[in-house]
């Protein structure tokens, strides 16, 4: 990573377009340096939800309007901190600056709630026991059926399969990789992690795919693409891809309700059995969408967004923040003028609770930007203090019902 002044760093239009995913060529640098630097990927990551965060405060949907508004911040920000400056030195040595950095934003996560409320968002507090958030949780099935728990399993190699070798990582991946010292297999062999709710997973395929799963989702996939003549894999729930480039082998994603086929690029697939729609969000390069009943078909530009309803097999594309979709990744929820019940099941995915409804607003509409590691009853009472909902914890459930 180059030694930079951190606010020059955030000025930077290559480390942006990494932020934004809007240019190819920007994303691959970056995620090259990431690649041969992974012990500071933690750290890269973090700087990177601040700059989605900030932008996000903008409410804008133009990528030149989110440079341009970001910029300004951060100079007036600069501005009134004295001319102060902090030199970036490997970032090995910048822990505190990020978490300094990352306090800032939440600040300004609080600041931006207060203002569409015209009040002051406070951390609610509790004797009772907390429902804390899901983590790095899930389950592999190999494909002589037997079944590890990721959680629980240790790092380092936890299965081998004829010429593949199946490891846990330090920072908790999950990663495929061919071992030349023996035969490859000669039968098409499926694998399947699944995450339940409260969990979410990140998994390196065998040929090079990087899979993020959400919680309540699986993925299932061969051990050895060459022999399938694809690379094909099953999804179900929410997944975020960045593609592995092969041109002679497109990757296919397959859900109950379309198929989704690419070369190399980066997207995220939404596709639980309990919602209404399949939504598909491009960020790089170009896929091609197809329902799965009748076979129409959409190509999505970067931006874009597909969306298959479940009962009619329409296509509909619209042009999206893709930052704001995949900031599960991150570690956010980005709730833009949804109704409680959309997000009470993003709620109850993550926190492996149950909403339970007793009489609410289904017109009223809420917004903003909440921290996936915030236990249960902070994120309830915030949303509580956005509109008039009352949101009660019983054992593992919440009441939801309006307030009065």
């Amino acid at each position: 990573m180059p030694d930079k002044d951190i606010s020059h760093l955030i000025h930077d239009e290559s480390f942006l377009n990494y932020c934004f995913s809007r240019n190819g060529d920007d994303i691959r640098r970056w995620e090259e340096w990431l690649a041969e630097n992974p012990e500071h990927r933690n750290e890269v990551e973090d700087l990177k939800s601040v700059v989605i965060l900030l932008a996000h405060e903008s409410k804008t949907r133009e990528s030149e309007e989110q440079f341009s508004l970001l910029k300004q911040r951060i100079s007036s920000d600069e501005d009134r901190a004295n001319g102060k400056r902090f030199r970036v030195y490997p970032l090995i040595a910048r822990l505190s600056l990020a978490a300094s950095f990352l306090l800032i934003c939440a600040i300004g996560i609080v600041i931006y709630q207060s203002r569409r409320t015209n009040g002051t968002l406070k951390p609610h507090r509790t004797g009772k026991t907390e429902i804390g958030p899901g983590g790095n949780k899930a389950y592999l099935t190999l494909s002589n059926g037997k079944k590890i728990s990721l959680t629980d399993a240790g790092n380092g190699a936890i299965a081998k399969q004829a010429g593949i070798v199946i490891t846990k990582a330090s920072d908790g991946r999950l990663i495929y990789s061919v071992n030349s010292t023996e035969p490859a297999l000669k039968e098409i062999a499926y694998n399947t992690i699944e995450t339940p709710r409260g969990g979410q997973y990140e998994v390196r395929l065998p040929d090079g795919t990087t899979a993020w799963l959400n919680a309540a989702s699986s993925l299932k996939y061969s051990l050895n693409f060459d022999e399938a003549g694809e690379r094909r894999v099953e999804l179900k729930g929410e997944g975020y891809f960045e593609v592995a480039k092969d041109k002679t082998r497109p990757f296919i994603v397959k859900t109950i309700h379309q198929e989704v086929k690419v070369l190399g690029t980066h997207f995220n697939i939404k596709a639980y059995s309990d919602e209404q729609n399949t939504s598909t969000t491009l960020l790089e390069g170009s896929v091609l969408v197809s329902e799965a009943g009748s076979g129409r078909s959409k190509l999505l530009r970067p931006g874009q967004q597909s969306d298959i309803l479940n009962n009619n097999g329409e296509i509909y594309v619209s042009n999206v923040n893709p930052s704001e979709v995949i900031a599960w990744k991150s570690g956010y929820f980005i709730f833009d003028n949804q109704d409680i019940a959309s997000i009470m099941k993003v709620i109850s995915r993550w926190y492996d609770v149950d909403a339970v409804y007793n009489g609410y607003n289904k017109e009223e509409r809420f917004g903003g930007t909440f921290s996936r590691s915030a236990n249960l009853s902070e994120i309830l009472k915030n949303l509580e203090s956005l509109g008039k909902i009352d949101l009660k914890i019983k054992g593992r459930r919440v009441i939801v019902s309006n307030k009065y």
